[in-house]
């Protein structure tokens, strides 16, 4: 038996995210948890969901109070209040902050063995506060975005070069935000071919990765297919134990240098969330572009 419990679950993410989880039928029972103001649109997304699953899924899917979440493996936090245009990630750090506390206190009432994947920005700050609030080991307190950082990257990488995404192997390391920092070092098109770009080309690269998210939420007011992908990736490498290899921000000790900082490094994910992070030969400026993101992240925490 394999428990998920979503927090957010009224919200963009959080619904989709549990109906790409449900439609896959990898886990056993998921539960939707969101604020009481929302318990009836909760209660809404939940059934809308099991009447997807009635052809091809036994997955059990309910709504339900903190209490109901006792005894989860996972639990994907997608709470918090989202940005607006104009708005970057750090703007939201304190009320953010504010909601966590809440949630993570509620859910340590049920629950003392779970892995966390918190997408709630800016969910570098976020994932590190909850480390260092806690008594979890690292390798089960997980931030999301360098997933979906580096699908995006995929998907700029395959206009520019005319291939489908699927052909491009690249990642996003660093933070889930402006200083993010692309590998263009391990750009792989084929199992022996990296391409090869010009400092002019990387910087339009990198700014047209800068700009994609809120293109999106200007468009349509929320990313949503992206993370729920993203997160879906994550939880059903966990679930199955299959060792793939994503970004995710984890807490440092030592990893590329840096310590003390929760940022995008490449982990391979397993039955206990981080089953070791992968220290990839970056070139100096990449190395010098992620110590630069630790940094700022560094500074910026002292806003929490």
């Amino acid at each position: 038996m394999t428990k998920v419990s979503i927090i957010g679950a009224a919200g963009t993410v959080g619904s989709s995210f549990g109906y790409h989880l449900a439609v896959q039928s990898i886990v056993t029972e998921i539960v939707y948890v969101d604020i009481p103001s929302k318990h009836s649109f909760t209660v809404g997304q939940a059934e809308d969901t099991n009447h997807a699953l009635a052809y091809h899924s036994d997955t059990e899917v309910f709504c339900g109070d903190y209490s109901d979440t006792e005894n989860s493996d996972i639990i994907v936090i997608t709470a918090g209040k989202p940005r607006q245009p104009g708005q970057t990630r750090i703007d939201l750090a304190t009320d953010n902050k504010n909601i966590l506390d809440s949630i993570i206190n509620s859910l340590l009432e049920y629950n003392d063995d779970f892995i966390s994947i918190i997408t709630t920005n800016p969910v570098d700050l976020l994932n590190r506060y909850v480390f260092e609030s806690g008594n979890r080991p690292r390798e089960s307190v997980l931030g999301f975005g360098g997933i979906l950082d580096s699908a995006r990257f995929r998907y700029t990488l395959s206009q520019k070069l005319s291939l489908p995404p699927t052909a491009i192997d690249a990642a996003i390391l660093g933070e889930h935000g402006d200083s993010q920092v692309p590998i263009f070092s391990q750009i792989k098109l084929s199992e022996t071919t990296t391409p090869t770009f010009s400092p002019d080309e990387m910087e339009a690269i990198l700014s047209s990765l800068k700009e994609s998210a809120m293109r999106v939420i200007e468009q349509k007011k929320a990313t949503q297919w992206g993370p729920s992908a993203g997160l879906y990736h994550m939880v059903s490498s966990i679930i199955e134990d299959n060792n793939h290899t994503y970004p995710c921000s984890v807490v440092l000790d030592g990893e590329y240098g840096l310590s003390n900082v929760s940022l995008g490094v490449p982990i391979h994910l397993g039955s206990n969330g981080m089953k070791e992070i992968i220290e990839w030969d970056l070139s100096p400026s990449e190395q010098n572009a992620l110590q630069k993101s630790a940094e700022k992240l560094n500074s910026e925490y002292n806003l929490l």
